[in-house]
């Protein structure tokens, strides 16, 4: 069971007694680094590399007492569902929680898949320090589990302001880590859930049946539907397509085959053709696809990656009026066909898989996957709630709420 889960399985016994996340085995996947494990984010242009040091994330839960358990298989340098093994290694038991590259909704899809809770945190409020970035702007180290209390531990343990990483926003950690002190009452009234007034006729998801069940018995349980606008909304899949394939292209560019990453054993004739035959050879075909997409952006169609980054502030704003009247806003978490880990043939067929997930990427906010009821041993559709940036432990805390009501059970409280 391990070796079809795990590429790579931790022999170390030594871990902290006295922390708050003592007992809970963590498992890594390949793109985040831990310090001696091979690090080859499932990319052959990382191949046989291993970390020099632990990423910042994963210092501070080892000094919390976390047992790192190992790694799980993941989609080439993050991106999709390609081989993910992460949801096995929650629903076998061998792994309390999964630290998991989000760079669309991955690991929202991925625990959808698996029928537990996955979580992206607010962009900035976790060090980036470690990770092996293809999107350096969109993100983050998500998490599953099958305990939101579990969530919120590690959350609260990863959390907190980083030198190192410049997407920190020191303001912003302040905000979120003081709901984690305080365990604030993060509901005094009636729950408001906001409606995307646009993904249903714009994304052409009519007809979602699971989606709207899970809204009406929210309706019938006394919580408040509102509709809310984002009128850009339509535009979210075609702006985290330019702008994301931009920064693929410029980060991948490090693998160039002389200071790291893979070399072609193939005879060459100079430096230029060894380059040519090792990035040809570095990457699988929907990473080569997306690298392509951005040198086209980059150099030939520029003013369309500025134009997604106007769309894309547009898009922060409108998110953040329609916080001022709903507590949450809800989406599917996928369109009418469920989760899927089927390989995508094309950039496009990625985005189809990954089209309501992306916003809360996009925007930098926190957002959470709720697994269906189970009936008959089928799990219903998961529910994705999004909340405010930097409003993680409300947002968890009132998807606990809302789960409970969803699944009819109680599941965890916070």
């Amino acid at each position: 069971m391990e070796s079809k889960i795990f590429t790579y399985i931790n022999t170390s016994t030594l871990s902290r007694e006295d922390g708050s996340m003592a007992g809970t085995n963590v498992a890594v996947e390949s793109g985040i680094s831990v310090a001696n494990w091979p690090t080859d984010a499932q990319s052959p242009a990382l191949e046989n590399y291993v970390a020099l040091e632990d990423a910042t994330l994963i210092l501070r839960l080892r000094n919390a007492g976390a047992k790192l358990k190992g790694r799980t298989l993941m989609g080439e340098l993050g991106l999709g569902l390609d081989r993910d093994t992460c949801g096995d290694a929650i629903n076998s038991g061998l792994s309390d929680v999964v630290l998991k590259t989000d760079t669309t909704g991955e690991a929202r899809m991925a625990a959808a898949i698996s029928g537990c809770f996955g979580f992206k945190p607010s962009y900035g409020l976790i060090s980036r320090f470690g990770l092996f970035s293809l999107i350096p702007s969109m993100e983050t180290c998500g998490i599953l589990s099958g305990s939101l209390e579990t969530i919120s531990k590690t959350i609260h343990t990863m959390a907190g302001f980083d030198e190192r990483d410049p997407s920190m926003d020191e303001s912003g950690i302040d905000q979120a880590m003081s709901q984690f002190n305080f365990q604030e009452d993060f509901q005094d009234g009636p729950l408001t859930v906001g409606l995307v007034r646009e993904w249903n006729t714009v994304m052409g998801q009519s007809g979602n049946k699971g989606f709207e069940q899970a809204v009406a018995t929210l309706g019938k349980a006394g919580v408040q539907i509102k509709e809310v606008s984002i009128k850009d909304f339509s535009l979210a899949r075609t702006v985290h397509n330019v702008i994301g394939t931009v920064e693929a292209s410029s980060s991948a560019g490090r693998f160039d085959s002389v200071r790291y990453g893979h070399r072609t054993s193939a005879l060459v004739k100079n430096w230029n053709e060894m380059y040519v035959k090792s990035r040809g050879e570095s990457f699988g075909p929907l990473v080569k696809a997306y690298l392509f997409q951005g040198g086209y952006f980059q150099y030939q169609n520029y003013s369309a990656f500025l134009d997604a980054c106007r769309i894309r502030a547009r898009l922060i704003e409108t998110f953040e009026k329609a916080f001022e009247t709903v507590d949450l806003i809800a989406l599917p978490v996928s369109g009418n066909y469920g989760p899927t880990t089927e390989k995508p043939d094309t950039v496009s067929d990625f985005y189809d898989i990954f089209s309501l997930t992306l916003l809360a990427n996009l925007t930098g906010n926190p957002s959470i996957s709720i697994p269906g009821p189970v009936n008959d041993g089928n799990t219903g559709p998961a529910l994705q709630l999004i909340g405010q940036r930097f409003n993680d432990a409300r947002l968890l805390a009132l998807a606990a709420s809302v789960s409970d009501i969803y699944t009819g059970e109680m599941h965890h409280e916070i």
